[in-house]
């Protein structure tokens, strides 16, 4: 309680000699009237932030800078794959169309680890920030064998307007099958064309060989120039995406809360869950959407046949996110806000989970998913088992102590 006010000023006037009850009455309204003044509350300084705010703003720094970090990786490995398609293209010799192989599952290796990294920029447009330019590298599984197969008798990827076409006739897929597939059939179906005017079947082979180099070059140049629109989006000298995931809060247009932000890396994780367990594990070992005992099929890289080093790939962009991105998955990652929100004993376990989707990949002999699908099918079995249990902890304990939401694919999804 505040000082007590003095009454010393209150000296006695005529008027109070001769009405001494008038004046007692003034002196108590004087002392009411200060008392109430002293007692006003004094306004609360700001407040320190909690463990976990800061633990917050610490993983939503690190993940922008671990995206970026990816995508300058990403361009680097695009600018050598341009470089490698365009002389293979010009001297289609087998020294040269080794080392554009070579250039894709370098260039691919990195892009599968940023396929779990879609915030911002990579994301749907539908998503805060997106920007959809995943879609414009690689669109799997949006995709047509049958798309690309019309372009090379119609030698569209010459024209001006190829960069806005359709993206199953662009991206990592369509170069993939281009340098890989050396199969003269069509996938296209009689409605189509190429096969109901016979112009697939009228080119000759050196035509058609030569014809998907040339393409080959068209498409590898545009994945370059996606892949510096990416990094431009999240360079902190150019777009600065990476200040806006950094600054979630009051004022930010595309994340107006910390905990948005959080949401929308989150929701990137999920990839472990839709494409990686659902996709690219259960569909092809006949778990869903397959009607015979397994589907290859639906495979994930059907040309240059990296199904299981994609998986592998996908592994380290989720750790990098969960469990830090500094060498050996250390630095700021969902395992420490957990620990900061109490529940380090989570964190353990999802780390625990992780190592097992290691170890289950290492028992695949194979070096792809295809032949191991016919020779051991258990260990691929045990693989998904091995998502799954990744997926199971980030779909209900580690959304539920942090909070977050499950994307909309997601939900109602007891698998």
């Amino acid at each position: 309680m505040g000082k007590k006010p003095s009454m010393d000023h209150l000296t006695p006037s005529p008027f109070a000699s001769r009405h001494p009850r008038a004046f007692l009455l003034l002196a108590a309204l004087a002392f009411i009237s200060g008392c109430k003044g002293s007692d006003k509350k004094e306004t609360p300084g700001p407040t320190e932030p909690t463990p976990t705010e800061t633990a917050r703003v610490a993983l939503l720094k690190a993940t922008g800078v671990c995206v970026e970090k990816t995508a300058r990786q990403f361009q680097t490995a695009s600018v050598a794959l341009s470089e490698a398609v365009s002389r293979y293209a010009s001297q289609p010799d087998a020294t040269n169309q080794a080392q554009a192989r070579a250039a894709y599952h370098e260039a691919m290796d990195v892009w599968q680890v940023a396929e779990v990294m879609q915030v911002g920029p990579a994301a749907p447009r539908s998503a805060a920030g997106g920007a959809e330019l995943r879609d414009n590298v690689y669109s799997w599984p949006l995709v047509s064998r049958c798309a690309v197969e019309e372009q090379i008798v119609s030698k569209s990827y010459e024209a001006e307007s190829f960069p806005t076409s359709l993206v199953s006739r662009r991206g990592l897929y369509a170069l993939e099958y281009l340098l890989f597939h050396e199969d003269a059939s069509t996938a296209c179906q009689g409605t189509s064309p190429i096969v109901a005017q016979g112009t697939w079947a009228a080119l000759a082979a050196d035509e058609r060989a030569a014809r998907k180099r040339a393409y080959a070059a068209v498409v590898a140049k545009d994945v370059s120039q996606r892949a510096a629109q990416l990094v431009k989006a999240w360079a902190a000298d150019q777009d600065n995406f990476l200040q806006t995931l950094e600054t979630a809060g009051s004022g930010n247009r595309v994340f107006p809360t910390s905990q948005a932000a959080l949401n929308s890396v989150s929701d990137a994780m999920f990839y472990f869950e839709r494409e990686g367990k659902d996709l690219k594990l259960a569909r092809p070992l006949g778990l869903r959407e397959c009607s015979t005992e397994s589907c290859p099929e639906h495979l994930e890289s059907q040309f240059a046949h990296r199904s299981k080093a994609n998986l592998r790939a996908n592994l380290q962009g989720f750790r990098l996110l969960a469990e830090g991105c500094g060498e050996g998955y250390s630095g700021t990652g969902f395992d420490d806000l957990l620990a900061a929100s109490g529940a380090e004993a989570l964190a353990q376990k999802m780390r625990e989970r992780l190592v097992g989707v290691e170890t289950a990949l290492g028992r695949i002999e194979e070096a792809d998913l295809k032949d191991a699908l016919a020779a051991d099918k258990a260990s691929v079995r045990a693989l998904h088992d091995a998502f799954k249990g990744v997926t199971d902890v980030l779909k209900t304990e580690m959304v539920t102590v942090l909070d977050l939401e499950l994307p909309q694919s997601v939900e109602g999804d007891n698998d």
